[in-house]
């Protein structure tokens, strides 16, 4: 979903020019079509957007989410096969990891004996 898309959209239904926005929520003319740029927003403006143009901008996002979370939960099981193998291999090249540091740790070890000796 992108956000700044739907500020657009709004706005244009509204009625009101852009300069007449900006000044609605206290922005730079300039300001606002940067904002329709932007693909998600910081909440407290969300909230003075949506009350200047008379819309719940968030039911966007409560929908995309749920679009999501259906999606995950028809997930085919061939993604879900690729992750589990891609989680053993990780965890196997963790394991690679702890040998490589537990050598690197006794040749550190090595080295401050012979350095004291």
């Amino acid at each position: 979903m992108h956000i700044g898309k739907k500020i657009q959209e709004a706005v244009k239904r509204s009625g009101l020019s852009v300069t007449e926005f900006a000044s609605k929520i206290n922005y730079s003319r300039r300001n606002i079509y940067s904002i329709f740029d932007k693909q998600s927003i910081d909440t407290s403006l969300l909230v003075k957007i949506s009350e200047v143009l008379e819309h719940d901008f968030f039911t966007h996002y409560s929908a995309d989410s749920k679009r999501t979370s259906k999606a995950l939960a028809a997930e085919p099981s061939g993604v879900k096969a690729y992750n589990e193998n891609r989680i053993r291999e990780m965890v196997k090249e963790i394991e690679y990891l702890k040998e490589i540091n537990t050598l690197l740790k006794m040749q550190v070890d090595k080295f401050q004996k012979g350095k004291k000796g």
